[in-house]
Order: C-alpha cells, then sequence, then structure tokens
C-alpha cells in the first residue's frame, strides 16, 4: 500500500525499509514531496532543547514551589515531554531527524530513546515492520504491545470501540501505574538482551554514569518523583491511547484507510497528549520520510485530492478520537 508519486528511495536512501507492502494511489508531485522531506537540522536541535529545558525549568519551580497540586501538574507536564522525546526519538528512528546517519542516531539515543528506557535500534527494527505490513500479522505493533493473541485474533484489550466501563477500566489501567512497571520491566528486559554486544556496554555504560551520577549527587528521590513517577503513569498513559486512536475504530470505504487515522489537535491536545505532530498519523504512513514539523503541510496538501478526502478518516482533537474509541 504504497503511497508516492516517485520512488521513495529516490527522497531517501535509507527510507525504504519503512515503506509500505503492497501499492496504493495518492500522487503528490515530486516537487512537493522533495521540499516537502527537506531536513531541517535547526528545527530538530530547536525542538530537542526545548523539550529537556521545559523539563528542567518545571522541576525546578516544583521542587522551589511544593505544593501536591502543583505536582500533579509537573508530573503530567513530565510525562507529556517525555512523549515527545518519545515522538522526535520516532523520527530519528525514520532517519529524519538529522541527516547524518551518525548524528542521528547518537542524538536519537542519548538525548531522546535511553532517558526514556527505549531503544532507537530495536524501536526502528519493529516500527519499520510496522509500516510495511501494517495490519497482517508481520505488524511490528502485534508483537510489541499485545495487539493480537498467538492465533492472530485482535486482543481483548485492543479491542475498540468499548462501552463506557470498559474504557474507563482500560484508561485507568494505564494511568495508574500498573502498565508503566511493565513497561520498566520490558525496558530492563530489552537493555540486557536486544542488540549487539558493543550496543548493550553502550547502553549499560550510559545508565551506570547517570545511577552513579544521582548516587553522587544524592538525588535519588528527583529522579523518581520527578522522572520515573511521570514516565510509569502520564507517559505511558498517552503512549497507549495515542496506539489506540491511530488504529482503532476507524470507518472507510477504503480497507486501507480504515487502518489508520488522523486527529487534528488542539492546543491542549499538542502539549499533554499527542506532541509534536505525531497525530497526523494518516498523513505519516503514507509518506514516512516527511519530518514531522512538516506533516500538517502534508495533510494540506492531501485535502486538496477528492479521494484522501472521501477516503481519510480525519477527527478534530482527541477528545473526539476518544468518544470515538467508545461506544
Amino acid at each position: 500500500m504504497m503511497a508516492q508519486s516517485t520512488p521513495l528511495t529516490n527522497l531517501s536512501s535509507t527510507a525504504g525499509d519503512d515503506s509500505s507492502d503492497g501499492k496504493l494511489t495518492v500522487y503528490l508531485p515530486s516537487e512537493v514531496l522533495r521540499e516537502l522531506a527537506q531536513i531541517n537540522t535547526v528545527k530538530a536541535a530547536v525542538a530537542i532543547a526545548s523539550e529537556w529545558i521545559a523539563i528542567c525549568v518545571t522541576i525546578a519551580l516544583c521542587h522551589h514551589f511544593w505544593h501536591p497540586i502543583f505536582y500533579l501538574f509537573t508530573l503530567v507536564f513530565i510525562g507529556a515531554r517525555q512523549h515527545a522525546l518519545a515522538v522526535l526519538q520516532h523520527d530519528a528512528a525514520h532517519y529524519r531527524l538529522f541527516p547524518h546517519k551518525s548524528w542521528n542516531d547518537t542524538v536519537a539515543e542519548t538525548l531522546l530513546a535511553w532517558p526514556i528506557l527505549l531503544s532507537n535500534q530495536w524501536f526502528r527494527h519493529y516500527h519499520f515492520l510496522h509500516h510495511r505490513y501494517l495490519g497482517t500479522e508481520k505488524d511490528g505493533n502485534r508483537a510489541q504491545y499485545g495487539t493480537h493473541t498467538p492465533a492472530g485474533e485482535l486482543a481483548s484489550s485492543w479491542s475498540f470501540p468499548k462501552n463506557k466501563i470498559q474504557l474507563a477500566t482500560w484508561l485507568l489501567l494505564r494511568l495508574c501505574g500498573i502498565a508503566g512497571i511493565f513497561y520498566l520491566v520490558r525496558s530492563c528486559q530489552r537493555i540486557l538482551t536486544k542488540g549487539s554486544l558493543r550496543y548493550r556496554w553502550l547502553t549499560f555504560a550510559y545508565y551506570s554514569g547517570i545511577v552513579s551520577l544521582v548516587l553522587w549527587l544524592q538525588a535519588g528521590q528527583f529522579l523518581l518523583l520527578y522522572w520515573f513517577v511521570p514516565l510509569c503513569t502520564w507517559f505511558v498513559f498517552t503512549n497507549l491511547l495515542r496506539i489506540a486512536g491511530e488504529h482503532s475504530a476507524i470507518e472507510s470505504p477504503s480497507e486501507f484507510y480504515r487502518l489508520t487515522r488522523t486527529t487534528l489537535p488542539s492546543w491542549f491536545d499538542q502539549m499533554f497528549i499527542v506532541p509534536r505532530n505525531i497525530s497526523y498519523h494518516l498523513e505519516h504512513h503514507l509518506f514516512p520520510h516527511i519530518p514531522f514539523y512538516r506533516l500538517p503541510d502534508l495533510h494540506a496538501q492531501l485535502m486538496e485530492q477528492e479521494g484522501f478526502q472521501k477516503q481519510a478518516h480525519v477527527t478534530h482533537t482527541y477528545w473526539k478520537t476518544l468518544k470515538e474509541l467508545r461506544t
């Protein structure tokens, strides 16, 4: 289900593995695609820096003006910023963060993936399978998130829409920290078992350095309150909610378009739920070589096509997406 007007490999020498397996006719002029695909290193660097500055400033303010209500806001805000780091790492997995592969992957691991216990290398492996075999038994999301049973049937936990009680329970279980504990366990398992021996040694050295610094500064409480609690609650919650919104309870006359939803985010969505344009997800699946800061422009170009307008499932705001996940 490939969407292109020129071969994708002409636009990015490494993006072919993340293209869909099959054919889909969505035509955009070659010059438009090439312009949209241009990597802007300044925008990428500013995005990374702004997320980390926001995290540090929020922690400093909460610590100085401590109050339980302020801490709850801090928890949500930092969890959303952690989600933003994951979204930026997602661009790096598609080689769209920086043009130099080595810099792209080094920055992705050290500043984006490893801080939230992810692996850019491992994410690229299963995420490219998700793109290439979307909706099939080879879809990388199936094994990673347990969306289907071994028999290939949709798991009940990932079956949408749900009734109000079922949806509320689903959301609560992913917000309360239970899913976050599983995330930590799986992350530790990945650190010990995935990747080459050299990669695992680098990962181990990175985390050893962080732990040593935290112990030296006697900042264990800071790490727990301001990093792991947001990571296990709001980050995991919004990440799984986003995945449900991307590929569930979608209506379209086209089999392909029933697989992916685009949500046009409100300012609240962008800040706390789906940062850095990640909810322009149908556009991303059609043209995965377009950087995150050009996805709204890509959406505007595609909406000028009658076929896309009629078949694409586009929802306005994530609140309405949540309603579509409910019966």
